[in-house]
């Protein structure tokens, strides 16, 4: 059963590594994305102000059982294991895998190595948003983005993303005030699909730059996503 046909990918899925795994929304996670093009390693305004809408929400245990079994019969692959945890749904490629964490400053433009674990692509469940709701949020989103950028460069000082570098006293308290307008900022969490009774948020497991030195690895779960993807309805702003 595919709950919603949609034959367009999705272009915050779609970017190859290195890149952020984690997401806060269908809007954050291309910030995040676009940020991450200059060698940005941490978020900037995507959390100011956002909650996590299935903190005081349940998924009732036999609906996560069923749309686990569901999910792995959409994704459909050898060594990735399907389970219902709470609100989430995890599907967890079996093997642990060698991980490596991205970084600007690295020797040489090689990335550091992390270890080995596992690789999760996350399906959180929650309460239905509609699209009316959706496009809403997505564009108070869009206008605390232009004025965060606004207020970056009012700041008028020489930085290295958002570290500025501040030396008397009139400059910290320009950083100061800058960071106490962006803390202000409101920011909406958004969901990234849907299914008919649901909005359902995509994370990653591990996050904050961390991906798979293997490249088959990635292409595994870039699979896995795609089918998630094709399976589900995304949710896509008239605006775009």
């Amino acid at each position: 059963m595919e709950v919603f046909k949609n034959k367009k990918k999705s272009a915050r899925i779609r970017n190859s590594e290195p890149k952020i795994n984690n997401r806060v929304g269908t809007q954050g996670y291309s910030r995040m994305r676009t940020l991450w093009t200059i060698g940005l390693l941490v978020t900037v305004t995507e959390l100011v102000g956002a909650t996590d809408p299935t903190t005081q929400w349940k998924l009732p245990d036999a609906e996560g059982r069923k749309w686990a079994k569901r999910v792995e019969k959409a994704v459909g692959r050898d060594g990735w294991a399907v389970e219902a945890q709470g609100n989430d749904i995890v599907v967890r490629r079996q093997k642990a895998v060698a991980l490596a964490r991205a970084s600007i400053n690295s020797i040489d433009g090689k990335p550091f190595l992390e270890g080995e674990g596992t690789i999760d692509v996350v399906l959180r469940f929650a309460p239905k948003m509609t699209m009316d709701e959706y496009e809403r949020r997505y564009a108070i989103n869009t206008a605390s983005d232009k004025e965060y950028d606004r207020l970056h460069r009012t700041v008028g000082l020489s930085h290295k993303f958002d570290d500025f570098i501040a030396t008397t006293a009139e400059e910290k308290d320009q950083v100061r005030a800058f960071r106490e307008a962006v803390a202000k900022l409101p920011r909406h969490q958004l969901p990234d699909l849907y299914a008919p009774d649901y909005s359902i948020y995509l994370l990653r497991h591990p996050e904050n730059g961390v991906y798979p030195v293997d490249v088959e690895v990635r292409a595994e779960r870039q699979a896995v996503e795609d089918a998630l993807m094709r399976y589900f309805g995304v949710y896509r702003p008239e605006t775009e």
